[in-house]
């Protein structure tokens, strides 16, 4: 009967009984069940066998015979090869000469430059062994995170599932700690994907925050946000009541003046009133051309549903809403385009969670039309105040469009995990212009909007519930401008909408 051996897996390092003749034959670790090959114990320890040391003797003026030591087998032949030391050195080594000092021309370098290729052999053989089991390890755990990845997509990790997790960690010697934090982990991912789809459209409405909330609780997961999105969520929150009709008036707000029939005040925030005028000498922030942002005064801005008011302390401005022609919303403030009188930028910087409602709201009051709650990123007023180097387009009497004003709309393209649409997303660059058409006669919806790249490939849809508002919107204005707005980290694609 063949002798058993003790072999050690160049993966999991773990001890492994095999017989004799199976050395060096392929096999699977019982413990981790990586394919390995064989390695003997007794091999870990050949750096420490096949590693020789020296010592010679030197002549030097005034000291006579030196010994010089110990040097490597390498060093020692270095110091050959540079004829630094002869056949006619004596030299010793406890491992070849057994501690005797012997002249180096009886000495076969054959056999130390033998030891030292193959020392060399099994430090690449090592090397080697090594990197298979990093490369496993990363393997493993990539297995790891898919598995539970796709177990908790259902909206839980049921007990079936956590224990074939269980069971293909142990085997992939991957500690138990780190499965939990693993699973931990790829919960709270799920939940922030969830939660940044909920509010990419810019509107949350009360069925996608309930079913938040219920994967956050079937997940174990505690939904903490920050106060960046909790000004996200609030904005979100509001476009939907806006946009579903649901937006209730502040009435618990007096006015210091009087409304009108059937008028209700909406909202009041501080603010500072500019207008936009047209001077030859410069006077104020300059636009651009002849335009220059003027300086009115501040106070409070009440927004109505048929005016808006700014009362100081010293002085007081109004226009109707009826007047409004475009409502632009920046980081810095709100602008209102008018058609008659002067435009107005009501400043607002730096924005608060209430002056960014307001915004909304107005947008909402002059337009008539759905509003999304994305915050602005982009500000009105130019840091360079020379005219020379602020350009500001569309300048026309006083109807005025920023240059560096954030889309309209932003709305998130589905359906590109379609044939090859991701591919084509992936060649896009930000601010590729992009086109949307209307699909009427489409049988799976009427208010179909789909998305195609300048070469006419399909790119997917706006979502079904954007798509009902905004399908009227594009029927009314086919030719609208829209650009690749951004890509999100799972590869979407966001559209961002001109008006």
């Amino acid at each position: 009967m063949s002798e058993v051996e003790v072999f050690v897996c160049s993966f999991c390092e773990k001890p492994v009984r095999y017989r004799q003749e199976q050395r060096g034959r392929s096999g699977k670790c019982p413990s981790c069940a990586q394919p390995i090959v064989l390695v003997n114990n007794h091999d870990r320890v050949v750096d420490d066998q096949l590693t020789t040391t020296w010592y010679y003797r030197r002549l030097r003026l005034l000291r006579g015979r030196e010994e010089v030591g110990p040097i490597p087998d390498t060093q020692l032949l270095e110091l050959i090869d540079a004829e630094q030391i002869d056949g006619s050195t004596e030299v010793m080594s406890p491992e070849l000469t057994k501690d005797t000092w012997v002249e180096l021309g009886r000495v076969k370098l054959s056999l130390v430059r033998e030891r030292i290729a193959q020392r060399a052999a099994e430090h690449t053989r090592r090397q080697k062994a090594e990197e298979r089991r990093r490369r496993a390890e990363l393997q493993n755990r990539a297995k790891l995170k898919r598995g539970i990845r796709s177990a908790i997509e259902t909206g839980s990790l049921s007990s079936g599932h956590r224990a074939a997790v269980e069971q293909f960690a142990l085997k992939a010697g991957i500690p138990a700690d780190e499965v939990q934090a693993t699973i931990s982990s790829e919960c709270e991912g799920l939940v922030r994907e969830v939660f940044e789809e909920a509010i990419d459209d810019g509107i949350l409405d009360p069925r996608e925050e309930e079913q938040l909330s219920q994967l956050a609780i079937s997940l174990g997961v505690d939904l903490k946000f920050s106060e960046r999105d909790q000004r996200r969520i609030l904005l979100c929150r509001l476009a939907y009541e806006l946009d579903s009709g649901n937006h209730q008036p502040d009435t618990a707000s007096s006015v210091p003046f009087k409304l009108g029939s059937n008028e209700q005040l909406l909202f009041h925030v501080p603010v500072q009133w500019h207008e936009i005028v047209s001077l030859k000498r410069p006077a104020g922030i300059p636009l651009g051309g002849d335009s220059y942002l003027k300086e009115i005064g501040s106070g409070v801005g009440y927004l109505t549903t048929k005016q808006l008011s700014m009362v100081g302390d010293l002085q007081s401005k109004k226009f109707t809403l009826s007047s409004v022609q475009k409502v632009t919303r920046y980081a810095d403030g709100v602008l209102f385009n008018r058609s008659s009188g002067r435009s107005v930028f009501l400043e607002m910087n730096p924005m608060s969670e209430m002056q960014e409602q307001f915004a909304l709201v107005a947008e909402h009051a002059c337009s008539g039309q759905p509003v999304l709650g994305h915050a602005a990123t982009s500000s009105f007023i130019p840091e360079v105040v020379n005219a020379e180097l602020v350009a500001v387009s569309g300048v026309s009497g006083s109807r005025i469009q920023h240059s560096g004003a954030d889309p309209k709309y932003t709305f998130r393209v589905v359906g590109d995990f379609v044939g090859n649409r991701s591919a084509l997303i992936a060649r896009l660059n930000i601010g590729d212009e992009v086109m949307l058409h209307r699909e009427p006669s489409n049988p799976a919806d009427p208010n179909a909007v789909a998305v195609y790249d300048l070469s006419r490939n399909q790119l997917g849809y706006l979502k079904r519930d954007v798509a009902s508002w905004f399908a009227p919107i594009l029927d009314r204005k086919p030719s609208v401008e829209a650009k690749a707005h951004a890509v999100t980290s799972a590869g979407s694609l966001i559209v961002g909408v001109y008006l």
